[in-house]
């Protein structure tokens, strides 16, 4: 969690103050939990909406950035074949992307009928 209060913390100048990384935190957890508008978020915090606009994916990324290699490990090539479950080799389709577009072209459309 230190990591990430570092990367998202910005140091105050003579002109204005930052906001600090507990209240960043708290609007991008408050926009991922709800899906509520910038605007609204921005409302809710008096915050400024092109800030919350660049708050957001920031703070996101610094948390993506600081926390996947913790708890996303990407598994490896052996990993992802033993986890199928047998999924692709007992399904009726198998692994064939063509699949759907014939399926799809089985339809037919009906004649269209005269307007006059």
């Amino acid at each position: 969690m230190l990591r990430l209060k570092k990367r998202i913390s910005y140091q105050d100048s003579n002109y204005r103050r930052s906001i600090p990384a507990e209240e960043r935190l708290s609007i991008c957890l408050r926009f991922l939990a709800t899906g509520d508008s910038y605007r609204t978020i921005a409302g809710s915090f008096r915050a400024g909406i092109s800030t919350v606009s660049m708050l957001i994916p920031d703070v996101v990324a610094a948390i993506w950035d600081c926390l996947v290699e913790e708890f996303m490990a990407v598994p490896g090539a052996e990993e992802w074949r033993s986890s199928d479950g047998g999924i692709v080799s007992n399904s009726a389709f198998g692994n064939d992307c063509q699949t759907p577009l014939r399926l799809h072209s089985n339809f037919r459309r009906g004649k269209r009928e005269s307007r006059n």
